[in-house]
């Protein structure tokens, strides 16, 4: 057997006030359950702990040897439950996070403001990465959790959880000709210049194959690789950017509106992912809910 934290406790104890009656008032227990745990502790270790008179109390040779291994076992048990409870509180942990690029552009930094602002004391490791691996990412356990553009995908260990959803816009400055307008069609646009995502990308092969189910084509004027790209080009020229509504960050690009597009309307979602039946981490749970409530105000 092994000795349990009560009885290292009572050790400690008894040996600073050299009396089983102040030490069991100490521990609020009774004198008789103070000496059956220092009787019980002597039996498992086998060895003598303190010489006993109707007087005195003192301590063994082998009972001073054994009181800084307790001290040590005691004072590692407690920083434990310490680190536990800032984990729970969080005040302490980390999280390991994937974003897609377009979602860590526009979406994470609000997201990510609060939550830092919130708990400080929780380390951040992000990391930006292509859409295509977020699952991967995430399956595997690089991280914990995943946000992007991951659209319900039948992927065995994959929890996917809709965290917004938005249609594709027209993306133009304010003093543009689509100013006040609340929704544009495809056809309307076909004479600006437009920007869109490359040829086999996720959401150009979106927008591709709704569009032929519809009749339709995109021929843009130019193709980009970053979100940014179009973005920044768009708010120095006259071209309109064909981007979800969700991937204009209105801080970072003030003088943009984004305007809907109809007939057909198309929709891009972004998602949470994290492993099926795998427990999150306190700090990483209450990301989601951050993540949430920002969208959700959003």
């Amino acid at each position: 057997m092994k000795p349990t934290m009560r009885q290292l406790e009572a050790l400690l104890l008894v040996h600073r006030q050299r009396s089983l009656t102040k030490a069991a008032a100490e521990l609020r227990v009774t004198q008789s359950a103070m000496s059956v745990l220092i009787r019980q502790l002597e039996l498992t270790l086998g060895v003598k702990l303190f010489d006993r008179t109707t007087r005195a109390l003192s301590p063994t040779a082998a009972c001073d040897e054994a009181v800084p291994i307790a001290e040590r076992i005691l004072a590692d048990s407690s920083g434990l439950a310490e680190h536990m409870r800032n984990l729970a509180e969080l005040k302490a942990g980390r999280i390991r996070l994937a974003v897609s690029a377009g979602a860590a552009s526009a979406i994470l930094p609000p997201i990510l403001a609060r939550y830092t602002r919130e708990h400080p004391d929780v380390r951040i490791e992000l990391l930006d990465v292509p859409t295509e691996q977020l699952l991967e990412f995430v399956v595997s356990g690089k991280v914990e959790l995943g946000i992007g553009s991951v659209e319900g995908e039948d992927t065995p260990g994959a929890r996917i959880e809709l965290l917004l959803q938005s249609p594709l816009c027209a993306i133009s400055r304010k003093d543009g000709h689509f100013a006040g307008r609340r929704s544009i069609t495809w056809n309307e646009i076909e004479s600006s210049q437009t920007i869109a995502m490359r040829q086999g990308t996720r959401i150009r092969t979106q927008i591709d194959q709704a569009l032929i189910k519809a009749g339709k084509s995109l021929t843009p004027a130019l193709e980009v690789s970053l979100i940014t790209t179009a973005l920044a080009i768009t708010a120095q020229s006259g071209m309109v950017s064909i981007l979800p509504a969700h991937m204009l960050p209105a801080k970072q690009f003030p003088s943009l509106v984004a305007v809907p597009l109809a007939a057909p309307q198309i929709k891009r979602q972004v998602s949470l992912v994290t492993r099926a039946g795998v427990s999150l981490s306190p700090a990483a749970r209450y990301f989601i809910v951050i993540a949430k409530k920002t969208m959700g105000a959003r």
